[in-house]
């Protein structure tokens, strides 16, 4: 196995461990607690996330009480103080109703979640008071990677473009940030539509040397890595630009999907620390960057697999040099009944096939899941392609 592959192989481990850790983590489950309690989404939480904790009032009467002079917050077994100076968004009078609930507003206090440790959450005084332990623990080494490596950087790029945009918009940062992607990855692309063009330059050969030794896998296997070597052809080198992506969308998804999140001051660095998170604007020409589903989300999931096909129709066009119809293949068949390898090779016009119809069918989908800021991403991305094909396309006929 080439280094290549190795690669290959650890780049997707490790976007697919990734996606399973942030996607699939488990949830605990509240418990009642007859009166009034405290309850928390979950009692273990991680840096910098925020624990969401809430008042429940399990009574038949009203319950009032107010922020800063009824509860107390320990922080391992320190006592924080809320001053009405320092956290006026914090302190409020709260009345609940019978049977209702309130969450305590501790986003205002984002700042104070930023290390781990143990906290207690009292409302009221004495051992009868409701109370609560929760345990603020750092998170786990590839969280912490992938956020200091890929999140906290896009973040932080994002920001710094936002501090400088009129409006705060967070559309135009998406416009402005794709473009700058799709210039750094400009010499990687023109590489895989050169790679493109040499793999189908020389597909006669391959399939002659398929044919040739079809009863001899380690020897088909050889001549390829030859002809590859002596064409300086790399199969893998359409991946690349591919890959280079994969972590910046899962990025770009967090990032936008949270891009307002007070807890996101965390990852902010010092030169930006100024910056008011909250006051991104995330609509753009009417469109809610942060929604999900919908029937606008339907139409930009169409609109985005369409102009995928057209620009995978478009690297199809550019690369055929034939206009021969291909060949029905033909499956030969041993007299044991077994089939000769050839069977098995994948076929280029299928390929081909698949690329056209699967993959904009595939994205399309997958933008219905996503956030349309990233799927505008994506747009923008296909668009700046599509305009770089038709350049090399007009590069490659002028020089015929």
């Amino acid at each position: 196995m080439s280094k290549d592959q190795l690669l290959n192989i650890a780049l997707f481990t490790l976007i697919f461990t990734l996606v399973f850790q942030f996607f699939f983590t488990p949830k605990e489950t509240e418990q009642l607690t007859p009166g009034v309690a405290l309850l928390a989404n979950s009692k273990t939480t991680t840096v910098p996330s925020i624990p969401q904790v809430r008042v429940y009032n399990n009574t038949d009467g009203n319950y009032d009480f107010d922020t800063c002079n009824d509860l107390g917050v320990w922080f391992n077994s320190q006592k924080l103080v809320f001053t009405d100076t320092e956290y006026s968004t914090f302190c409020r009078s709260v009345h609940i109703e019978p049977h209702g609930w309130y969450y305590l507003p501790f986003r205002s206090v984002a700042p104070l979640f930023t290390k781990s440790g143990d906290y207690l959450i009292r409302l009221g005084s004495g051992d009868t008071a409701p109370s609560l332990s929760i345990t603020h623990g750092e998170p786990g080494f590839l969280s912490r990677f992938f956020s200091w490596i890929f999140f906290a950087p896009i973040y932080n790029f994002f920001v710094a473009l936002l501090t400088y945009i009129p409006g705060h918009s967070l559309g135009w940062a998406i416009v402005i940030i794709t473009i700058l992607i799709r210039l750094i990855l400009l010499v990687p692309q023109r590489q895989m539509m050169e790679s493109q063009a040499k793999m189908q330059k020389i597909q006669p050969r391959i399939q002659k040397i398929q044919e040739e030794f079809k009863w001899d896998q380690a020897r088909i296997g050889q001549e390829l890595l030859a002809l590859y070597k002596k064409e300086k052809v790399n199969p893998a080198g359409s991946c690349l630009p591919l890959l280079i992506q994969m972590p910046i969308l899962i990025g770009l998804y967090w990032v936008i999907s949270g891009i307002s999140d007070v807890t996101n001051h965390y990852y902010l660095y010092d030169a930006l620390k100024s910056f008011d998170i909250e006051a991104v604007d995330s609509h753009f020409f009417g469109l809610n960057l942060q929604g999900i589903w919908g029937t606008i989300g339907i139409i930009f999931a169409l609109v985005l697999a369409f102009v995928q096909w057209i620009q995978a129709k478009l690297s199809f066009a550019l690369n055929n040099t034939s206009s021969k119809k291909p060949q029905p293949k033909v499956i030969e068949q041993k007299e044991n009944g077994e089939f000769s390898p050839e069977s098995f090779m994948p076929d280029p016009q299928m390929m081909q096939k698949m690329m056209l119809y699967f993959i904009p069918v595939m994205i399309g989908i997958s933008a219905l899941f996503l956030p349309l800021g990233v799927g505008l991403y994506w747009f923008i991305g296909t668009i700046f392609v599509i305009i770089q094909q038709w350049f090399f396309r007009k590069r490659k006929t002028q020089k015929k």
